[in-house]
This record gives structure tokens, C-alpha cells and sequence, in this order.
């Protein structure tokens, strides 16, 4: 099933928690703390991969999490990481953020095959109670909890990547050109929107190959939507140029002459509907040909002629049935899909500034003391601040130790004292994000 656009929940796997644990070895039935660190959870990545064609692969499951870290042990024994889940997509993907209108702003575009982002992190795993010994505390009874995962809801749109587009009016014989010149194998038959799906196939010239894309009819009306409408003109947007065929049947009279005026009007209305749909659409380069030539026995001069004169340059007179004017066409077409590539790779590495997102999701420089303070609808204090919203959700607050070391970790950055200012008498509830500590402070 070909699936282009698919609507899916990533999550992070959660991190360990770290464990309480005492040296009983012997010898030593009173030793210190000995409880190892949790592991960390695994991200979540989305992948391009070249042999993959279709979303297909999130049409029944809508929800992926990465494994959680494993919780620590005795004897200073760490807990076993997540693996990170790797998620294939095709090239031409574009990752969206789902908000609550619907798709937001484009976090991605994974356009060349190999291109990876990191779209949830996994949780931070918590640290055991040999972490938090010192002089001062030489017993410590707690441990943290491990962080939970970052989760997000993502929208993934397919373009297509072709060097070449076959374009024009439903059943002008798009799919059997591309079934002629590559090893697809499009549904055909005679009558109007035979082909319901984009169809991919690589078309091999003298030793050298590139790909055509056979874009479902267009009609009139489409860049608003009529017929296939948006659902494939997205697909044109992302090939090197464009293949326009113009039905001879289309414009054939009862007498067998062929109508020009018929060939011009269906040559514009496509042409009008891509620049309605995108002026960058609209601007890609164009080879225009005379389609099914095999269905009339007059001479095509005269017919060139006049499409001429009207600005509509025909550059080959083919027929795919009866395997006529193919070879020239796809000479022509070889040295226009290698140089449309190249500029695509070109233009793709000038605009990448800086790298795709790499997980780095323990490290960094973020200070406790880095938060801001706010006020809700309701009067409530919120505080936030990341390093200090994740030491609050890996705080376990059913230990009073664990407890005692959140009082002073506020005590040290100030920000107890300032929340007692704020509240005064009042029982003011305070949030660190999402989480009330207002009973502990």
C-alpha cells in the first residue's frame, strides 16, 4: 500500500532508577553505600533509507517508544541502556510537529538517502546512592529515579525524489511510457485515473541510470484540490524537470485530423494549475512531447508548427505501445536528469549550515540555576528552568532523604528563600513545570 503522509507518537525510552544498596560483604555487614546507576533510555531516530518507498510502515501502528534503561544494581552495578529505535523512512521526507492546529513547523527534511534526526531523546538514568556519598553524608538512604523520555506527536509528508516527472491529463500514457522504459509495473487501462498512486522506476541509459516518477493525472481545479489534486502535486515539487505529455487522441476529429487548439488548451490548463500550486514548481525545466502519435497516420509537422507559435516547443513525437521515438527521448533526457541531480545535492549541502541534530542527551552545560519564575491564570507560582524541571522529576519525594537533599539543592541556588518571599503567608501552590512542590518547601 502506498502511504505518503502519516500521522504518528514518538517517545523516548525512560531512564533507570538508581538503586539503595549497602556493602554486606564480609567482613564489612556495615560497609557504605553501593548502589549503582540507572541506564539510560534509548532515543528515538528517523532514518532515510533508500529502499524504502512508502509510509506504509505507519499505517496500522500510530505509537513507537524506545526501550527504557535498566534500573541499577548492587555493588555499584550501572543499569543497561535502551537501544535507540531507528525508524526507516523514504528520501523526501519532511518531519512535522503536531500541535494542537494541526501540522505545525517542519523539524526536518530528510532528503538523501542516509540523512538521521533525533526526534526524541531518551531519559537520563537516575544515579545510586553511592553518588551522593561525602563527608557530610555518609549514609545516604536515596536514590534518584530515572528521567522520563521525551515524547512527540509528528506529522510524515513524502515527496518523492525523481530526476524526472511524467506529467499531463489522466490517461495520456504515462504509465505505459514508464512501464516501457523501466521495470515498473503501473496499473493500465483505458479510461481516467487508472493510476491512483505515484510510481517510481529507474530508467537505464547506455550504462548510466536515473529515476522517473509517474505523477497521477492531473485536471483542472487541482492546485484547489479537484481530482487527485493536492495529494500528488506535492510529489512534482521535489523532481529535477518535468516530462509534459500532450495526448494526440485528446485532440483527434472525426475525420482523423488532429485539433492543435485542443493540444494548446490542455497544455495550458496543466501549466496554469503548477504555477497556481507553486511558482517553484511552475519554474522547473520542461521537456514537452507528443503522446500515442501511433493513432494517426497524418504527418505531425503542421501540428508542431502551431503549438509553436503559441510558445509550446514539442521535442519528440513518441509512442510507447508501438516503441516509437523512446530512444531518442530518453537520450535527451539523460543528460538533463544527471545535471537536475546535481544541482539538487548542490543546493541540499549549501543549505545545510550545520549538521542534523546528533544525540548528545546527557551532556552539556545547563546550570541548576538557569529557571524563571512566572505566574498562571490561577495565581499559581511556576518555575521553569530544564535542568531544574529534570532534578524535580527525578526526585523521589516518598524518601526523606532524597526529600532533604531537594531542600538543599534550592537552598544552594537561592531560589527557596525567593519562593518565600513570593508566597509570604500564603499558600501559594508552586510548580517546577508540571510537577506541584509546594508541600515540599
Amino acid at each position: 500500500m502506498f502511504l505518503d503522509e502519516a500521522t504518528i507518537t514518538v517517545r523516548g525510552g525512560n531512564g533507570g532508577n538508581g538503586c539503595v544498596s549497602w556493602r554486606r560483604e564480609k567482613y564489612e555487614p556495615m560497609g557504605g553505600p553501593s548502589g549503582g546507576d540507572g541506564g539510560n533510555g534509548g532515543a528515538v531516530w528517523i532514518v532515510a533509507n533508500g529502499n524504502t518507498d512508502t509510509l506504509s510502515t505507519f499505517a496500522s501502528r500510530k505509537k513507537f517508544a524506545a526501550p527504557s534503561g535498566e534500573a541499577g544494581g548492587g555493588s555499584q552495578c550501572g543499569g543497561k541502556g535502551g537501544e535507540d529505535l531507528r525508524l526507516l523512512v523514504p528520501p523526501g521526507t519532511l518531519i512535522y510537529e503536531q500541535g494542537p492546529e494541526g501540522k505545525g513547523e517542519c523539524i526536518a527534511d530528510l532528503s538523501i538517502n542516509g540523512d538521521c534526526v533525533c526526534i526524541a531523546k531518551g531519559g537520563r538514568g537516575g544515579y545510586g546512592n553511592s553518588h551522593f556519598k561525602s563527608s557530610t553524608r555518609q549514609a545516604p538512604d536515596f536514590a534518584e529515579l530515572g528521567e522520563p523520555g521525551e515524547e512527540m506527536i509528528i506529522t510524515l509528508e513524502l515527496k518523492l525524489v525523481a530526476d524526472i516527472g511524467i506529467i499531463g491529463y489522466p490517461n495520456v500514457g504515462k504509465s505505459t511510457l514508464i512501464s516501457v522504459i523501466s521495470a515498473a509495473k503501473p496499473k493500465i487501462a483505458d479510461y481516467a485515473f487508472t493510476t491512483l498512486t505515484p510510481n517510481l522506476g529507474v530508467v537505464d541509459v547506455r550504462g548510466r541510470n536515473f529515476v522517473v516518477c509517474d505523477i497521477p493525472g492531473l485536471i483542472e481545479g487541482a492546485s484547489e484540490g479537484k481530482g487527485l489534486g493536492h495529494a500528488f502535486l506535492r510529489h512534482i515539487e521535489r523532481c529535477g524537470a518535468l516530462l509534459h505529455l500532450l495526448d494526440i487522441s485528446r485532440a483527434l476529429e472525426p475525420d482523423g485530423s488532429v485539433n492543435p487548439q485542443k493540444l494548446i488548451d490542455d497544455y495550458r490548463i496543466i501549466r496554469k494549475e503548477l504555477e497556481a500550486y507553486s511558482p517553484t514548481l511552475a519554474a522547473k525545466r520542461e521537456v514537452v512531447a507528443l503522446s500515442k502519435v501511433d493513432l494517426t497516420m497524418e504527418s505531425l509537422d503542421p501540428v508542431v508548427r502551431v503549438l509553436k507559435k503559441e510558445g509550446i516547443r514539442i521535442e519528440h513525437c513518441i509512442s510507447a505501445a508501438a516503441n516509437q521515438g523512446l530512444e531518442q527521448l530518453l537520450l535527451s533526457l539523460l543528460p538533463l536528469a544527471l545535471e537536475e541531480r546535481a544541482l539538487r545535492i548542490q543546493t541540499v549541502e549549501a543549505s545545510s549550515d550545520a549538521p542534523l541534530p546528533v544525540l548528545q542527551p546527557h551532556t552539556g552545560t545547563i546550570r541548576m540555576g538557569a529557571y524563571r519564575i512566572e505566574r498562571d491564570a490561577e495565581g499559581a507560582i511556576i518555575v521553569h528552568g530544564k535542568r531544574l524541571e529534570q532534578f524535580t522529576v527525578m526526585t523521589n519525594f516518598h524518601s526523606e532523604g532524597s526529600v532533604e537533599r531537594f531542600r538543599d539543592v534550592l537552598d544552594r541556588i537561592g531560589l527557596r528563600r525567593e519562593l518565600q518571599r513570593l508566597r509570604g503567608d500564603l499558600k501559594i501552590p508552586v510548580r517546577f513545570g508540571d510537577i506541584s512542590v509546594d508541600a515540599y518547601l
